[in-house]
């Protein structure tokens, strides 16, 4: 006999565990099929970290959700008992004329952000950095970083809590009429009212018609061994000539945590992903550390490497399917999606159930590609 679920969810990762919790929370009798384990690390929610902020330069329409996902994530600390985010701060640095610090100064002002404005020696005076004398620097004390693969686990475990199943198996294909859903895997076919597809590399293959062209790369995470200051420094994102470089402080033995956010190799799926060092871009990063940390870092611990799924304009798809309004979907997060993932779980749940969202996604909406 066919099980049947108010709601399926494909893909559980940051945004489908989000979204099953917040499915569960409203009453329904909800599934969701992963192809992997819970919090694995193929695809682009792990790697022990991510930075999350407020003053968002990437667009200031991001920000209200922001201040959102963060009383989100603050609710399900509380719910689950566990500690999920770090608020240590984010030193910003770049050139006058570039696009992060002109983007989060347009964030702050449009909507009344607080952020500190230093100069280069203040800065590297209170925190443990090389900065040049004219580059540009904004300090945000209400940022931070999540533990990524413990936010995954958190909203299962929450999920399943609230009766919510979950499932590891492969989403091969799925139906829908105006009024069901039907989905299809190696072990079973499963039917239901609505479906939330999630499938982050693999949006391209799960996602029918839509006609938004993703692109996914292959980006790498390095952890080095490094000495005590690199445990009490703040996260931090630099705007260079040579890219865009981010870094989280040590915790605990792990290594202070160094990656590039531009560049990474495009792919053509995510089995795709290389266990190979990609030694250029680990070029690119120790220039990086060397030239802006006042400290030196030492051998390289571990790498990890994850998944970007870019859209054309590098911000969110989130809507519903234009053939099918009860399939739901979030794909193309571009490399800066899993800090959003609390208030995007919450706003699939509302799409889902019929309801409008209760923040402003019209800029993330499928029409503006048409």
């Amino acid at each position: 006999m066919m099980e049947t679920y108010d709601t399926i969810v494909i893909g559980c990762g940051g945004v489908g565990s989000a979204t099953l919790y917040q499915l569960a929370k409203r009453g329904q009798r909800v599934l969701a099929l992963d192809r992997f384990p819970k919090a694995h690390s193929h695809g682009s929610s792990h790697g022990q970290t991510r930075i999350i902020r407020q003053a968002y330069f990437e667009h200031p329409d991001y920000v209200p959700l922001l201040l959102r996902t963060y009383e989100l994530w603050r609710e399900l600390e509380t719910a689950t008992n566990t500690s999920l985010f770090k608020q240590v701060g984010l030193l910003e640095v770049g050139p006058a004329d570039g696009i992060l610090i002109p983007g989060v100064m347009q964030s702050v002002k449009q909507h009344g952000l607080a952020i500190e404005r230093l100069s280069a020696s203040e800065a590297s005076a209170r925190f443990p950095f090389l900065i040049p004398a004219e580059q540009q620097i904004a300090f945000e004390t209400t940022a931070g970083y999540l533990l990524v693969e413990e936010c995954v686990r958190a909203h299962l475990a929450a999920a399943v809590g609230l009766g919510a199943t979950w499932k590891q198996e492969v989403a091969i294909d799925w139906s829908a009429s105006n009024t069901s859903v039907q989905v299809t895997t190696a072990d079973a076919t499963y039917s239901a009212g609505s479906i939330v597809i999630c499938g982050g590399a693999w949006s391209s293959s799960l996602l029918h018609e839509v006609g938004v062209q993703l692109t996914v790369r292959e980006k790498h995470q390095y952890w080095f061994a490094a000495p005590p200051q690199a445990n009490n420094m703040p996260t931090f994102f630099f705007e260079t000539s040579q890219g865009e470089f981010y870094g989280i402080p040590q915790i605990g033995q792990s290594g202070i945590k160094i990656a590039q956010h531009t560049g990474g190799r495009k792919y053509n799926g995510p089995f795709d992903v290389s266990s190979a060092r990609d030694e250029t871009d680990l070029e690119q990063v120790r220039a990086f550390a060397a030239a802006h940390l006042n400290f030196e870092v030492g051998p390289l611990l571990s790498r990890q490497a994850c998944m970007y799924t870019n859209s054309p304009d590098q911000h969110f798809v989130i809507d519903q399917h234009p053939q099918h309004p009860n399939v739901v979907f979030a794909s193309g997060l571009s490399g800066h999606g899993f800090k959003f993932t609390a208030v995007l779980g919450a706003i699939l749940a509302q799409l889902t159930c019929g309801a409008e969202p209760e923040l402003a996604i019209d800029f993330l909406r499928l029409s503006r590609f048409q």
